[in-house]
């Protein structure tokens, strides 16, 4: 069951004031909606697909900058299946926890991206731990050659 489409409707990026470390970021995200659309084919046929609507914030700590990122995804499957979930989410506002890995690792993985982006554009540090290089003094071990995995 794939990822049809994918779109952002709200994007909003505040840094509210000047920042003081340390400075820490919470990530957050929630499907705030699931709507049913039937999609016409050629041929007539019709197919139900799911809409999810999501919110990924980010929070800087002390209410120093906040990234919003509000959209939606697109999903398609089996008729009886988006049914189900739909039926499920309309009951408890919950759905199957295989659908719910797939719709949110899309939107993390677009969103954070996208949010890396913004926070570069108002001068916010990255949200997430970016890898950087480091040396190390000569007869020192690196960590990453300790490393056996």
């Amino acid at each position: 069951m794939p990822v049809v489409s994918f779109a952002f409707d709200k994007i909003n990026v505040e840094r509210k004031k000047q920042l003081e470390v340390p400075l820490k970021a919470k990530t957050s995200i929630k499907v705030t909606e699931i709507k049913e659309e039937e999609l016409t084919l050629a041929g007539g046929r019709k197919d139900l697909l799911l809409r999810f609507f999501f919110e990924y914030f980010v929070d800087y700590q002390t209410d120093q900058a906040s990234v919003l990122l509000a959209g939606n995804v697109l999903y398609s499957g089996k008729r009886d299946e988006l049914e189900k979930i739909f039926k499920e989410w309309k009951k408890t506002k919950k759905f199957n926890p295989e659908v719910s890995k797939d719709v949110l690792n899309h939107v993390f993985v677009r969103c954070n991206i996208k949010a890396l982006s913004f926070e570069q554009e108002v001068n916010i540090p990255p949200h997430i731990v970016l890898p950087r290089l480091t040396t190390t003094a000569p007869g020192k071990k690196n960590k990453a050659e300790d490393y056996i995995g």
